[in-house]
């Protein structure tokens, strides 16, 4: 009896430690988990799919956005819907309606969107102030990547104020982030644990090494005071001067492929009509290697220097045009996105 009675008790004792080990350690990530998922239920509704088609009727670009205001503005990337001739926006709850774009800048690559708000459940997002994040800070990445529908990643914050030179555009004081981000998330919100957002997914940087984890988003403070300029219709600041090409950065293996008549260099895919290159003469096909007697032999020295110009001011552009050298001074204009 006495022997049965201990044994009794010492099993009662070892599933009393059982069921507080259970419950301790459940509650522990059962706590996180939940503000996790709270995030993730508050900003669902706000994030939309972005399917942007050419004026062929093909598919040009797939992303996300952010609603922005009640009356159906969303935030999104320029990169994601610039050139597109029909802008198709799917809601959470399916919905689709057709994306007016409002403006754009190409600068900050950011990007405002209109839609009918009529039959639609509107829910702006809340915004986070990103200049409070610190590293190592929980963050989540909702999006439509790779068209998997809306997903969600999570992660940290692995850096603040990067500066990415990507798409031939640099980027500036950018969130950096191990959150998963793919093609289809970029205009998306990265959001705290408190459902806020402090940044909007752009980019994945893999380099010459394929690195992974490495994911970058514009801080909400830019994208909030850029996309409040484009619905009040003010220029955007600062003004940077252009010239108003597509530059291609010339390698030595692209100079030996192509036989250039030199191995450095911009090359210059594209003019914008009526730009301040196009007035001046310059043509599709030249190669610039210097300005104002600085060599050029890449796409960010190209930017700093034209950018570190105010409009008005003028520049002198040494350029290869039919293999023949030339120079222009070439006055510079404020970009007009």
């Amino acid at each position: 009896m006495i022997y049965t009675s201990i044994t009794i008790f010492l099993l009662t004792i070892i599933v009393i430690q059982q069921l507080y080990i259970i419950t301790h350690s459940t509650k522990s990530t059962s706590e996180y988990e939940e503000k996790v998922i709270n995030a993730i239920e508050k900003i669902k509704k706000s994030v939309v799919r972005i399917d942007a088609w050419s004026n062929e009727g093909k598919p040009r670009e797939l992303g996300s956005g952010v609603v922005f205001t009640k009356e159906g503005h969303i935030i999104t990337n320029a990169h994601v819907i610039k050139d597109a001739e029909t802008i198709n926006i799917t809601f959470f709850d399916g919905k689709k309606k057709v994306g007016i774009l409002i403006d754009y800048s190409d600068q900050y690559d950011i990007a405002v969107l209109k839609v009918d708000p009529s039959n639609l459940n509107i829910v702006p997002a809340d915004f986070g102030d990103a200049s409070s994040l610190r590293m190592g800070q929980t963050v989540i990445a909702i999006g439509n990547p790779l068209n998997f529908g809306w997903t969600a990643t999570i992660g940290i914050v692995s850096g603040l104020n990067r500066n990415i030179k990507a798409d031939n555009r640099i980027y500036e004081n950018l969130i950096q982030t191990d959150a998963a981000i793919n093609r289809g998330n970029s205009g998306g919100p990265l959001i705290n644990l408190n459902g806020q957002v402090i940044g909007i997914n752009t980019l994945v940087y893999r380099g010459r090494s394929g690195a992974e984890g490495m994911g970058f988003a514009i801080t909400s403070n830019r994208a909030r005071y850029v996309a409040n300029d484009i619905l009040k219709g003010r220029v955007l600041v600062p003004q940077r001067s252009w010239l108003g090409i597509q530059p291609i950065e010339i390698t030595p293996q692209l100079a030996e492929k192509y036989s250039l008549p030199v191995n450095y260099g911009i090359y210059i895919k594209s003019v914008i009509p009526d730009g301040p290159a196009d007035k001046y003469g310059l043509q599709t096909g030249d190669i610039i290697i210097k300005l104002d007697d600085k060599i050029v032999d890449s796409v960010a020295k190209f930017n700093n220097i034209i950018e570190s110009k105010k409009p008005g001011e003028t520049i002198k552009v040494t350029f290869y045009s039919n293999n023949v050298l030339k120079v222009v001074s070439v006055k510079l204009e404020a970009r007009s996105r």
